[in-house]
């Protein structure tokens, strides 16, 4: 029951009049995430199982690239296909990444280029099965080839605060019809503004206080 928002993510009267009515339409990935965590060692143990671990991946990447097919476009049923296991494409590329993570890096450079180009060409005409994985190996790729990203956590991890409060606040100012009334850049400027502050906000005052009394109780526990 816990995981079923997306079933009806919306609530009576609030920004009904919308073009989506959800009050955070980001929150459905957190029990993807969490069903992620749950099946890993499922996914790890069966990869190495196989003497090849890049034929367990192109088992579960084909399964459940037919999963998401199958619901979206036979059944007409979006919203279950992007359940699990529908998304096993994009987690399944980061544990095949992680398995051949040497080889790759070998060839990081000219594998962002070509699996760039394809994200882009399978994004603009909707050719789906081969963008999860080129955008899967675009993200982590781009982390470990461009090492300014690597400060972009120097003063804290706003990136939950970010994903938790953009929606809602989007949603507030098209519910207040901010964007016909005033430059719709601006309103677009103004809107990034705030959901960084809001994220920084949390992560001050919310979030890195319980990771601090977490962590200070892990370490009373050790000693």
């Amino acid at each position: 029951m816990i995981f079923l928002n997306f079933m009806e993510p919306c609530l009576p009267g609030l920004f009904q009049e919308n073009l989506l009515c959800a009050v955070n339409g980001s929150l459905w990935t957190i029990k993807v995430e969490e069903s992620f965590y749950l099946i890993l060692p499922i996914i790890f143990y069966f990869f190495k199982k196989i003497k090849y671990n890049w034929i367990g991946f192109i088992i579960v990447y084909v399964l459940s690239f037919s999963f998401y097919v199958y619901f979206k476009f036979y059944l007409d049923k979006p919203i279950i296909a992007k359940q699990m296991p529908g998304m096993l494409t994009y987690f399944g590329t980061g544990v095949f990444i992680f398995l051949y993570f040497s080889k790759i890096m070998k060839h990081k450079v000219k594998l962002l280029i070509l699996c760039s180009v394809v994200s882009l060409i399978s994004y603009i005409n909707s050719f789906y099965f081969l963008f999860p994985i080129s955008f899967g190996f675009v993200v982590i790729l781009s982390a470990y080839t461009f090492s300014s990203l690597n400060y972009f956590g120097k003063y804290g991890d706003f990136t939950y605060g970010l994903y938790i409060f953009h929606f809602p606040l989007i949603q507030l100012f098209k519910s207040l019809k901010l964007f016909e009334k005033y430059n719709s850049f601006l309103i677009a400027f103004i809107l990034v503004l705030l959901s960084v502050l809001f994220a920084i906000l949390s992560w001050f005052l919310i979030e890195k206080r319980f990771i601090s009394r977490y962590n200070d109780k892990v370490l009373e526990d050790a000693n």
